[in-house]
């Protein structure tokens, strides 16, 4: 009998969060339509280019968001917690991981200028630097001292999974990034820090990527 053992590519999984109200926006980014597709679902699509395991935490009005997402090949976890903050939806999925997964990439639902092939090559900087976290920087690294951000998507190893479990608040896993500072890999992805929280800037999504009308 052969046994098949994963690599370590092969244990790498994607969570994807969607589980906020979307108050500002007026309503709900998870099912916003994308021509023939929910934003929800592009997202997790996305996702399953890079892992065959995805996760997709889900919150506010879980059960009709569910209903949209019930065909593709995905783990829903639903995080009755929500409204605590994203570290709670953090925390749910983290915990919802099979034992094998040796690293997770964190991605918001509402970052819609990420293509597969941006998730592709942060999970390759984690494949030749295990022990990273690799994270998404807003700017180049000339101009990281007076304008960075850091923030999703961001890949997390295992060592890393039972603090992720502990985090609460609004903060995400910001006190992460913060605590361990030296083992940052950035990679400058400045469009994953567009927002999508105002009719506006919805507005603004709607002309880019040529929304049907």
């Amino acid at each position: 009998m052969t046994v098949l053992v994963k690599s370590p590519s092969d244990c790498f999984a994607v969570i994807v969060l969607a589980a906020g109200q979307s108050t500002r926006l007026g309503q709900m980014k998870q099912l916003l339509p994308i021509n023939d597709k929910s934003l929800l679902e592009i997202q997790l699509e996305q996702a399953l280019a890079v892992s065959n395991d995805v996760y997709c935490v889900l919150g506010f009005n879980a059960v009709h968001v569910q209903s949209h997402i019930d065909h593709l090949p995905i783990n829903t976890i639903i995080n009755s917690q929500w409204s605590d903050g994203m570290a709670s939806s953090i925390a749910a999925g983290v915990k919802a991981l099979t034992p094998e997964i040796k690293a997770v990439m964190i991605v918001l639902v509402d970052q819609w200028q990420l293509t597969s092939a941006d998730l592709m090559r942060h999970k390759g900087y984690w494949q030749k630097q295990h022990h990273a976290i690799v994270v998404a920087q807003s700017v180049s690294s000339e101009e990281a001292k007076v304008n960075e951000k850091l923030g999703p998507p961001v890949v997390f190893p295992q060592s890393y999974f039972a603090e992720l479990i502990q985090l609460v608040g609004q903060q995400g896993a910001k006190p992460l990034l913060k605590k361990y500072q030296k083992q940052l890999l950035k990679v400058p992805l400045a469009h994953a820090f567009v927002d999508l929280d105002t009719p506006e800037q919805l507005a603004h999504m709607k002309i880019k990527i040529g929304v049907k009308p």
